[in-house]
């Protein structure tokens, strides 16, 4: 998404608005597990402030991941204000947390993308409902066992402390 932005770099105080939707490459798959299936679509504006540009707007967009508990795949929406200050590329002391601008045209899709993953939630879940799914025979494990017919796996780091509970009925 490229934006012209020659009629507001010259003139302080000017403004454009910015309706866009696009395709952005850089997020279709993130940390290999998530990945943007359909066009991001930004709304808002960008206003001269004294030569620095001030974005602001909301972000929306569509991506695919998989549950964290059961693995199920699930569609959801990712909507995200966007509040960022952009510099001309030529100005000294750039850090690398600013976004840049250069000569007449400003492209939107990294600021999009850094600012898409950032927002990203850090787990998904696909219900409120979703369970542990039990490795033995792939049902969901409910309050106290999962349907197996075969005695529950004791997590190995945890084996001590069943010794304990053994040792202190056995007394």
């Amino acid at each position: 998404m490229r934006i012209d932005i020659s009629e507001i770099i010259k003139t302080p105080g000017a403004k454009i608005a910015i309706d866009e939707t696009g395709t952005i490459e850089d997020i279709n798959d993130i940390y290999g597990l998530i990945s943007v299936t359909g066009p991001v679509v930004f709304k808002g504006s960008l206003i001269n402030i004294n030569g620095i540009l001030s974005l602001n707007g909301k972000a929306l967009c569509t991506y695919e991941t998989q549950c964290d508990i059961c693995g199920e795949k699930i569609t959801s929406k990712l909507q995200t204000d966007i509040d960022e200050d952009l510099i001309k590329e030529q100005t000294e002391n750039i850090n690398d947390d600013q976004f840049v601008y250069k000569d007449n045209y400003l492209v939107l899709d990294k600021i999009l993308s850094d600012i898409i993953v950032l927002n990203l939630p850090m787990s998904h879940r696909c219900s409120d409902k979703c369970g542990i799914i039990c490795s033995g025979c792939g049902k969901p494990v409910t309050g106290t066992r999962c349907g197996c017919k075969d005695e529950q796996p004791i997590d190995p780091r945890l084996a001590v402390l069943k010794k304990l509970i053994n040792d202190d009925t056995e007394n």
